[in-house]
């Protein structure tokens, strides 16, 4: 239960900081792990409430990185969205991830 709490939350704030929120597709690039493939069998659910259909690019660690590093820097667009993990998180925060504070209630 906690997972599909998470799982819900996780996703309304990427569409939200993502500017994605009219989408019909979202394209999530995601690695090739045990809980990333159990966030992948929660979609159903999410798409039937939001309406939103989801394609999962799923690769290994170090291919994924490539694609999404690469797509980032040329302002590519292929991903709506991508996971990513902590060794990621303090060199993108620098300058492409966005807090959610200061954003009104239920745009979160």
């Amino acid at each position: 239960m906690y997972a599909k709490h998470a799982f819900r939350a996780g996703m309304a704030c990427y569409l939200t900081a993502a500017g994605i929120a009219q989408a019909d597709v979202i394209t999530i690039a995601t690695v090739n792990n045990g809980d990333m493939i159990r966030m992948q069998g929660l979609t159903g659910d999410f798409a039937e409430k939001t309406g939103h259909q989801i394609e999962w690019m799923t690769l290994e660690e170090n291919v994924l990185r490539q694609r999404v590093t690469t797509d980032i820097s040329a302002k590519g667009g292929q991903f709506d969205i991508m996971t990513i993990g902590m060794y990621e998180t303090p060199i993108w925060g620098r300058e492409w991830l966005a807090g959610t504070a200061g954003r009104p209630a239920g745009r979160l």
